[in-house]
């Protein structure tokens, strides 16, 4: 008893020192001093970073009370960040995200900082705010001696998408990290760098299997324009090339996808031909059914047979 006297002691001292916080003066003020704005974001942010069930109902307002501080709190966010708690560092992201533009030129002068992991995450956080403002700051860094810090900034570039950053992107995507190569892929679809098509049709066959599905996915985004740059690639020595290829060609689909994929119907490879079908079935071009249907007396290959089969009942008159 006198144990949970203890706890429960303990839980409402907790309770009060939390309505005193919320209790306090806005930030805003004017008259509240340095050590104020220290002691008082400090008390809000362990509420607002907690995990605890019990306090689950005050985390938000915390959340909102430190963000209402404005541009004060930035500096203070930025020295948290540092931190290896996956939910503070996600807490510290939401409030300087819900700040906005006003924390931008603060969190541009912080990419200076000396500790790359910091550095890293205010990227990400700038891309989260996706203010256009913060895109020469970013391409200033994009040569950053750490990989993290490269890939968040191809990431961050990505979601503000403003074309001042096509050139970092462009470099990036021929960076040796893969997390950076696969980052970049992503940011130049979002970014639709034409001049990134032909090195995103050559990362189809990246030794990094997430850097090829990002590639393959930004491709996509490209739609037709990018149907001739595959074509003259399908045939690639490096198969992966052209296999993911098809993949690409049935997503941006049409008959000028479904006319490159019948070139490979004939391929050696039953890989390449299963894939082949599977991209035509994905054009939704019934015209091009025609092609899997003239092959299936000849095919011997039971994966094949199966995409050609399923192809004709997706066409097959109702």
């Amino acid at each position: 008893m006198h144990r949970a006297g203890v706890r429960n002691l303990s839980g409402a001292i907790f309770m009060i020192g939390v309505l005193i916080v919320f209790a306090m003066p806005s930030i805003a003020s004017e008259n509240e001093s340095s050590p104020d704005i220290v002691q008082r974001l400090d008390s809000l942010f362990i509420i607002a970073s907690s995990a605890e069930i019990t306090f689950k109902d005050q985390v938000q307002p915390a959340i909102d009370s430190i963000a209402a501080m404005g541009e004060k709190a930035v500096p203070l966010l930025v020295e948290k960040y540092d931190t290896q708690d996956a939910r503070e560092r996600l807490t510290i992201n939401n409030i300087l995200v819900k700040i906005g533009k006003p924390a931008v030129p603060y969190l541009l002068k912080s990419l200076s900082l000396d500790n790359p992991e910091q550095v890293s995450r205010i990227c990400y956080t700038l891309g989260e705010i996706k203010d256009s403002a913060a895109v020469s700051g970013l391409v200033k860094v994009h040569k950053h001696r750490d990989w993290r810090v490269r890939a968040e900034t191809a990431g961050a570039l990505g979601w503000i998408a403003d074309r001042r950053g096509n050139g970092a992107v462009l470099y990036l995507l021929q960076d040796t990290v893969e997390i950076v190569r696969k980052s970049s892929a992503v940011a130049a679809g979002q970014l639709l760098i034409d001049k990134s098509v032909p090195m995103l049709v050559h990362m189809l066959g990246d030794s990094f299997y997430g850097a090829r599905m990002c590639a393959s996915e930004a491709l996509a985004k490209f739609g037709p324009p990018a149907i001739a740059c595959l074509a003259d690639s399908i045939d690639s020595p490096n198969e992966l090339v052209g296999n993911l290829g098809c993949t690409t060609l049935g997503m941006i689909g049409g008959d000028s996808a479904a006319s490159v994929l019948s070139t490979q119907l004939k391929s050696k490879s039953s890989i390449r031909r299963a894939l082949a079908v599977e991209g035509i079935a994905a054009c939704n071009d019934p015209a091009a059914c025609g092609y899997v249907e003239h092959m299936k007396p000849l095919e011997t290959d039971s994966t094949v047979l199966y995409f050609i089969n399923k192809t004709l009942d997706k066409y097959a008159p109702r």
